[in-house]
């Protein structure tokens, strides 16, 4: 199947899925631009000591290329890479590679149905289809704390770590105790000399069941039916865990009891217990595995700050109650950006209109996948398909199956430019909502999952088979085609 010029933005787990589905089919004339200087999106970036992934290894690989050598249960950032690396080399998709290349902007031409895309170094290149595959975990977002700019030792955000950088003998500040906090902190927090850790909000933290992979196991999952057992295995394992995010059911109230015991083990002094307990129900927030975050809380040369921070200067940070703790480092574990995905990036539709000004209230699309109004333009992880109990190749799989279909549509009806129409998308994102205003990602708490106002922009509602299915059902009546 001969194809259209297509450019993929982003070399991350959903950037490579795309061109190898891509390659499959047989469809050879796309290109993938990368900002980075190397494939890998968010596992190239986050280098910061402890990263691993939080979904167990053999369902963190693409049905297509399973990976038996796994080392682990849950995979290391390093071993992720190097598999995202052998993913590429096996289908030759570093020849279809820029790096180094940023996209400064993407607008769309309705008379002659094609992108005419500007880098940020000023290259133009055009392209008939868009692909948008940064992702939700692509924008680190920084605090905004007063004086930030002014510190005088060594700031980093986990996403951007600065692995010339050594912490031993440092005093350390880390701002942050989400996912990258908690498997920061215990591996930085021997080796300083003193570590504040300051908090906003306690997380509901459960244990990781990890451990190494005897070699027996890893021979085992080279036998191809062993290893597919494996996969389902890890798979309804994962699904079960959304039970929990059901408020106020059973299922609910055993995971919260189960992490309510697992900080009374780690931690015995009453005071510091109550500060790291939530208030909030469990899952309106990221639900957090370590084992050993609690135990790296209670060294001595360690602090939990909980009094709000109100500035920093040169020197350290400064708290509300007026105190100053000098530190040589401040490492920013702040997350994400997930509400502009597509950071500065100006991608302009029909009409010219700005796809920041139709997402100023929350980012929204069809499925996650089209937006109306920007004929041609795919989104892989787009608005609410993000998860919090299982894998998102799971879900980056069948959207890419998705637009493949999307592309041999346009081919089979002769026509350059397909878009969705804007009141067959509105009608899905006020299901969407509305299914999503009882869950427990829209309870009394602060999350990546919503805007300020709480709408719900990044999560799915259901379980990974359920979105699955609805793609897999879903057809392009509702799309305009030009």
């Amino acid at each position: 199947m001969s194809g259209p010029r297509i450019v993929i933005l982003g070399a991350g787990m959903s950037g490579l899925c795309m061109g190898v589905q891509l390659a499959r089919a047989g469809i050879r004339s796309f290109t993938i631009l990368e900002r980075s200087s190397h494939l890998g999106g968010t596992w190239w970036d986050n280098t910061y000591p402890g990263a691993q992934c939080d979904v167990r290894s053999h369902l963190y690989a693409f049905s297509f290329a399973p990976n038996p050598d796994w080392s682990r249960v849950f995979a290391p950032q390093r071993e992720i890479l190097a598999y995202m690396e052998r993913v590429a080399e096996r289908w030759s998709l570093l020849d279809h590679m820029r790096f180094d290349t940023e996209l400064a902007a993407a607008h769309f031409d309705a008379t002659r149905g094609c992108w005419n895309l500007r880098t940020a170094g000023g290259d133009e290149l055009e392209a008939d289809v868009l692909v948008c595959s940064t992702g939700p975990l692509s924008e680190p977002r920084w605090p905004d704390i007063s004086g930030l700019e002014s510190f005088g030792g060594k700031l980093m955000h986990t996403a951007r770590w600065d692995r010339t950088f050594d912490v031993v003998g440092k005093s350390v500040a880390v701002i942050g105790t989400a996912a990258s906090a908690v498997q920061i902190i215990p591996e930085i927090a021997p080796r300083v000399r003193r570590l504040h850790v300051f908090q906003r909000t306690p997380n509901w933290i459960v244990p990781r069941p990890d451990r190494a992979y005897r070699a027996w196991e890893r021979a085992l999952s080279r036998v191809p039916p062993f290893g597919r057992l494996r996969r389902w295995y890890h798979y309804w394992l994962h699904e079960r865990n959304r039970l929990g995010f059901n408020r106020g059911t059973r299922m609910a109230q055993l995971v919260e009891a189960f992490a309510q015991r697992h900080l009374r083990s780690q931690v015995a002094d009453p005071a510091l217990a109550a500060q790291l307990m939530p208030a909030y129900p469990l899952g309106c927030k990221r639900v957090l595995l370590s084992n050993d975050y609690y135990p790296a809380l209670t060294r001595s040369n360690v602090e939990l700050v909980v009094d709000p921070i109100a500035a920093i200067d040169r020197d350290g940070v400064v708290t509300s109650d007026g105190r100053m703790r000098p530190v040589d480092a401040i490492v920013c574990a702040t997350g994400f950006d997930t509400l502009h995905p597509l950071g500065s990036v100006d991608v302009r539709g029909l009409s010219g209109t700005a796809l920041a000004s139709v997402w100023r209230a929350a980012p929204h699309a069809y499925h996650g996948v089209a937006v109306a109004g920007f004929p041609n333009l795919f989104l892989l992880l787009g608005p609410n398909t993000g998860t919090g109990h299982t894998s998102t190749l799971l879900y980056i799989e069948p959207q890419v199956r998705y637009v493949i279909r999307a592309l041999r549509e346009l081919q089979s009806r002769k026509c350059s430019w397909l878009a969705v129409r804007q009141e067959v998308m509105d009608n899905h994102n006020r299901a969407l909502q509305a299914r999503l205003s009882t869950t427990v990602w829209a309870g009394p708490c602060t999350s990546w999952y919503k805007n300020a106002t709480g709408t719900v922009a990044a999560i799915f509602p259901g379980y990974s088979f359920e979105y699955t299915r609805a793609l897999r059902r879903l057809g392009f009546e509702g799309y305009d085609f030009g």
